[in-house]
């Protein structure tokens, strides 16, 4: 069964381009598959992350399912990998 709920994990601060650490859900409004690159909004702001699992069951976030937040923008991966430009993804 296909959700709208993922998890992305961030960009590591310290290291650039590079994607560890935890892993948090949210729910989307544009079709992403693993590897993509999206704008996740934060408590301290917007940071690109990188998509790690896709349907995730209600079942596995039903405690953190009223706070999840929504990402509605992905963003173009090899031009972010290449240039370090934020270029929203175009069908």
């Amino acid at each position: 069964m296909q959700t709208n709920i993922i998890s992305v994990k961030y960009e590591d601060k310290y290291e650039p381009k590079t994607f560890s650490g935890k892993a948090y859900s949210y729910y989307t409004s544009v079709d992403v598959a693993v590897g993509d690159l999206v704008i996740a909004p934060t408590v301290s702001g917007d940071k690109i992350a990188r998509v790690s699992e896709i349907n995730i069951p209600d079942e596995k976030v039903i405690l953190i399912k009223p706070y999840l937040k929504m990402i509605v923008q992905k963003i173009d991966k090899e031009v972010y990998l290449q240039n370090n430009q934020v270029q929203e993804k175009v069908a």
